[in-house]
C-alpha cells in the first residue's frame, strides 16, 4: 500500500481479542501469572530482537519493526526505572499491532520509525484511531485480565471502605483503588484507571456518590 489515504483498519472486537489472549496465555504460561513479563515473553518466547535509539524524540517508547523480527525501544526510557511501568504497555501495545495487524504491517511500505510516522500522517483519522485502539486493548487484557482485576478490585475496595475513603465520594475512592492495584499488575495507574473503565468493572456497585 503506497497511498495513505486508502488505508482501512481491520475489524476486531473486544472478544475477538479476549479470544486471542486467551489462546497467549494456555501456548505461553508466563502471561497467564501477574504482573506479566511482557519483557521476557516477547524476547524468549517470541523472539524478537531488542534494538535502541533515541526515539522519544519522535514520541515513541517502543515501535514494532515492520518485519517483526524486533522492537525498537527508547535508549533512555528502557533504562530508567521510574518508566518501567509505562514500558511495560508500551510493548504490549507493540504485541498488540504484532498479534493482531500483520496485514497491516505487511502492506505498509517503510523502513524506518520516520517513514512510518509520516505514513500514519496522512492516514485517515479514524481508520489509525482504530488500530491503535485495538492495540491498546490488547495492551489492556494481556497485563491486566478482566477477572483479575475484578477480583482485586474486589479487595480493594474494602480496602478503601476500611480506611475511611467512603465518605471523601466515589472519585477519591477510583484514586485509592488504581493507586493500590497498578503496583501488583506492573503498568501505570492511569493504564489501571482505563482499563477499569474499558472493562466495565467502574463504577463498582459498592463505590459511593461522589459529595455534592
Amino acid at each position: 500500500m503506497t497511498n495513505p489515504k486508502l488505508f482501512r483498519a481491520p475489524w476486531i472486537t473486544p472478544g475477538e481479542i479476549a479470544s486471542i489472549i486467551e489462546a497467549i496465555q494456555k501456548e505461553f504460561p508466563i502471561c497467564a501469572k501477574i504482573p506479566v513479563n511482557v519483557l521476557g515473553f516477547a524476547e524468549h518466547d517470541l523472539h524478537l530482537e531488542f534494538h535502541f535509539k533515541p526515539i522519544s524524540q519522535l514520541g515513541q517508547d517502543a515501535f514494532l519493526l515492520r518485519d517483526f523480527s524486533g522492537i525498537v525501544f527508547d535508549e533512555g526510557s528502557f533504562c530508567d526505572p521510574a518508566s518501567s511501568k509505562r514500558l511495560n504497555f508500551s510493548v504490549a501495545h507493540e504485541l498488540g499491532h504484532f498479534y493482531l495487524h500483520r496485514d497491516v504491517y505487511g502492506h505498509c511500505k517503510f523502513t524506518s520509525i520516520e517513514q512510518w510516522l509520516n505514513f500514519v500522517e496522512k492516514v485517515p483519522p479514524p481508520e489509525y484511531q482504530k488500530i491503535e485502539w485495538q492495540a491498546d486493548e490488547f495492551a489492556g487484557q494481556l497485563l491486566m485480565p478482566a477477572p483479575m482485576v475484578a477480583k482485586a478490585l474486589e479487595e480493594t475496595i474494602s480496602d478503601a471502605e476500611r480506611e475511611g475513603y467512603f465518605p471523601l465520594g466515589q472519585d477519591a475512592v477510583f484514586e485509592f483503588c488504581c493507586r493500590a492495584m497498578n503496583r501488583d499488575f506492573g503498568v501505570s495507574q492511569q493504564a489501571m484507571q482505563t482499563r477499569l473503565r474499558r472493562s466495565k468493572l467502574w463504577p463498582h456497585p459498592r463505590a459511593p456518590k461522589n459529595p455534592n
